[in-house]
């Protein structure tokens, strides 16, 4: 009867501590959707020291944040910096003040923009009060202006537009300003 006992207390142990590492393990591999999910429904959290890299569509993101903080389904930054390795070899580099991001609407605004695009061939340097950007259209708009500028020119808009392959529109005209001597 003890040696029941015994055997029995011993395979109850066993179930036990199975059980309890199999919940330890699934925890230990949180999916990182799921828990991106779970914070989105809890209010006023702050975070400090975010860093995300990811490859989309072949270019690598890398976006810092050094304070973000959740106030219901809006997320704002007091900083953000911003860098992507483009799938052909340039980089593009932008910081911003203060930022805020909607996770219902899928849409970014950054104000007090700066920020550099390298290409293969050229360097241009990128100053706007505005930039907004919506997930659904990929497109990055500087409603409030924008100045591009290098070397050889200054490019200045009130208002315009920027695909991700780096081409810009001028919804509003603008003006150029070469800055190099001609010879």
């Amino acid at each position: 009867m003890r040696v029941r006992r015994g055997l029995l207390a011993l395979l109850l142990a066993c179930l036990g501590i199975a059980l309890l590492v199999r919940y330890v393990m699934r925890d230990l591999s949180l999916d990182v959707d799921l828990l991106r999910e779970g914070l989105l429904h809890m209010p006023g959290i702050v975070m400090e020291n975010l860093e995300f890299d990811r490859e989309i569509s072949g270019d690598r993101w890398r976006v810092r944040l050094p304070l973000a903080e959740k106030l219901g389904e809006r997320v704002m930054v007091r900083s953000v910096d911003i860098r992507r390795r483009t799938e052909s070899g340039g980089e593009w580099y932008f910081f911003g003040a203060q930022g805020v991001y909607s996770h219902d609407e899928g849409a970014a605004v950054i104000q007090g923009l700066l920020g550099t695009i390298e290409t293969p061939t050229r360097v241009l340097n990128l100053e706007s009060p505005r930039l907004e950007w919506r997930e659904a259209g990929r497109e990055f708009s500087f409603p409030r202006g924008l100045t591009l500028y290098d070397d050889e020119f200054v490019l200045r808009t009130s208002e315009a537009s920027m695909d991700e392959s780096g081409v810009v529109v001028l919804e509003k005209g603008g003006t150029v300003t070469w800055t190099k001597p001609l010879r």
